[in-house]
């Protein structure tokens, strides 16, 4: 136990000790959220760009920073305009070779032609100096003054413009049982930050399983650490280490998840609508952890056989291929998580680490059964992969520099089962 102890702790310094680790434990999922922010901003910007820029909702009062748009109205719509609208935001030119002249000349931003049979077919010809097909100038100022030149009233001229944009809705019959919430973004990307989450988290703190055992093939410390310890002890210490490096990491992650959801009270009130089952995190806990020994015992016996780093990553796609089932079919596994292929994804124990927590939060609501069924699966299999794992670990295979092929793998597989 001694001698498992003393792995555990080399493989927890070790592993903290290098930048890779804290850039994915900090500056990885920091880089992410930032990347959301920023879009996030962009698009407010843009939005807010559009209703009070030149030609939007919101140009009326705020004048000073607007450019001039023209228009070109032969039949003489617009006659009059409003109490209070900004002098010189809107141009009258008496014909398109004028408007055309102040574009060119940078007089104008862009200019409308107001077709003559306008109340029968609503024409209005926009003209900019080029082609902006997410910034163009909008037309609802000048068919807003024109509703207010045919009806004389302005409240009437914004309803003809917006005639529901005061409608609210009222649910009339209760919500049934296992109806979806009425933010349904955010009853989507609630259980897909969690499918995410610990897929990541899963092949990366396995993925240290692989590099560990590499590092120590390729530099021949194995050779030095066998004279003093079993395999089965280096084996037993580098699992232990590695997943108490993965449970720190799973810790910053969800902290820092809560801590950022603790400072937006809007995005917390939304959340009511999403309703994450009872003793959630304890289940997100147990399946990484069994999630974590699976994959961890997989690669440890790659580890093992493979001679280098390099020629093991060949096989950790096939490895890491049911893990990533989940996240291909990400849609109906959140859109039907009662359905067939989720439950059949939160019950095999390879998809199972993250198919059944993405399930349980899509849907508070998994039976019972399935969630233990599941969770003894899923630790019968931990339990054999490692039993695999510990027997792959022996000195002529973690001392071989042969080449791992797929016929030795097999023949590998055939020794264990022998």
């Amino acid at each position: 136990m001694r001698n498992v102890w003393l792995v555990l702790k080399n493989e927890i310094f070790v592993t903290m000790g290098r930048p890779s680790y804290w850039i994915m434990t900090f500056i990885f999922p920091t880089a992410i959220l930032l990347l959301n922010i920023g879009i996030q901003v962009m698009v407010t910007r843009t939005i807010a760009d559009e209703i009070e820029g030149p030609g939007g909702l919101g140009s009326v009062g705020n004048s000073s920073e607007l450019q001039t748009v023209g228009y070109v109205d032969p039949a003489g719509w617009i006659a009059r305009q409003p109490d209070g609208f900004p002098e010189g935001l809107l141009v009258e030119f008496p014909g398109e070779e004028q408007a055309q002249a102040a574009l060119q000349a940078g007089e104008i931003r862009a200019y409308f032609l107001i077709a003559e049979d306008y109340v029968d077919s609503g024409d209005l010809t926009l003209v900019e100096p080029e082609f902006r097909p997410f910034g163009r100038t909008r037309p609802d100022l000048i068919t807003w003054l024109i509703h207010y030149n045919l009806t004389g009233d302005v409240e009437l001229a914004e309803a003809l413009g917006e005639p529901v944009a005061g409608v609210s809705s009222q649910r009339l019959a209760p919500a049934e049982e296992n109806s979806r919430p009425d933010n349904f973004m955010l009853a989507f990307y609630v259980p897909y930050a969690v499918l995410f989450v610990f897929f990541f988290l899963i092949i990366m703190s396995s993925g240290f399983m692989l590099q560990s055992v590499s590092r120590e093939k390729e530099n021949r410390t194995v050779e030095v650490l066998l004279l003093s310890l079993r395999p089965r002890e280096l084996l037993m210490g580098k699992i232990l280490g590695l997943c108490a490096v993965a449970l720190f990491q799973m810790a910053v992650w969800g902290g820092g998840g809560l801590l950022l959801l603790s400072q937006g009270g809007a995005f917390i009130a939304a959340l009511n609508d999403v309703q994450l089952p009872a003793g959630f995190a304890l289940w997100a806990v147990l399946y990484f952890l069994l999630g974590y020994l699976t994959y961890a015992a997989m690669m440890g016996a790659v580890g093992a056989l493979a001679p280098s780093a390099r020629e093991g990553g060949q096989f950790t796609f096939l490895i890491l291929l049911p893990l990533m089932l989940p996240l291909w079919f990400t849609y109906p596994l959140i859109e039907d998580p009662h359905g067939t292929l989720a439950t059949i994804f939160s019950m095999f124990p390879l998809t199972a680490p993250t198919a059944m927590l993405t399930r349980m939060a899509a849907a508070p609501d998994v039976p019972l059964w399935q969630v233990l069924v599941g969770l003894g699966l899923l630790s019968a299999t931990a339990y054999g992969f490692m039993l695999l794992a510990a027997r792959f670990f022996r000195a002529d295979t973690l001392l071989s520099g042969q080449a791992l092929r797929w016929g030795r793998l097999l023949k590998e597989l055939r020794g264990v089962e022998n």
